[in-house]
């Protein structure tokens, strides 16, 4: 039980902090709609799921013995966050706010989630901190049922706060305001994304 606190505690703090993960469902929900938000959580929760499972697995090992392949994560993790940057500075250089709605310009359902799964799975940090919190908390002889239990707890905390981040973003006023500073917030996302993509690739580790 206490090392299903542990990894709670610690797993609630890497979700509350902002970055690409909470940064996508937020501008999804107040640019497009609730529906397009939630496929885009679903998306980061599914990228969440995989990284946990794979440091299951053992995956910080495979960084260990193998870092070139933390190398190709990272660089291609890097690229795509400069990517949806360029996206968004595009967008934020068309029409008006004025003459858009996020109601009848949705985000297809298929590409919503796929924005949340790459998003999530290009950021190697979330391999490396599943890595260390598994290695460093559960104990190497643990069972199976402790390690599911963990599992299980990632995954649960994950639904729930992209389920409030896209609910409580996709709110009418938030919505109506997003319609009044479009530009401004759209250069603000895609100046964000394009920071953590640089990280990315400016980093050593």
């Amino acid at each position: 039980m206490d090392t299903l606190i542990t990894v709670a505690l610690v797993h609630m703090v890497v979700l509350v902090i902002p970055g690409p993960d909470v940064l996508l469902v937020s501008q999804t929900a107040v640019a497009r709609s609730r529906r397009a938000a939630l496929f885009a959580g679903a998306g980061v929760v599914t990228g969440i799921a995989a990284w946990a499972v794979l440091a299951l697995l053992g995956i910080g090992i495979l960084f260990q013995n193998f870092a070139w392949i933390h190398g190709v994560i990272r660089v291609a993790g890097g690229m795509y966050l400069l990517y949806m940057a360029y996206n968004l500075w595009r967008s934020s250089l068309g029409p008006t706010a004025a003459q858009h709605s996020p109601v009848v310009t949705p985000q297809g359902d298929w590409r919503a989630y796929r924005s949340g799964l790459l998003t999530n799975l290009a950021n190697p940090k979330a391999a490396i901190f599943f890595g260390s919190v598994f290695s460093s908390v559960i104990p190497a002889n643990s069972s199976t049922g402790l390690r599911l239990g963990v599992f299980a707890v990632i995954l649960g905390l994950s639904v729930l706060w992209f389920v409030l981040v896209a609910l409580g973003m996709s709110t009418a006023p938030l919505q109506a305001g997003y319609l009044r500073a479009k530009r401004s917030i759209d250069r603000v996302a895609g100046t964000l994304m394009a920071g953590f993509g640089t990280l990315l690739l400016a980093s050593k580790d």
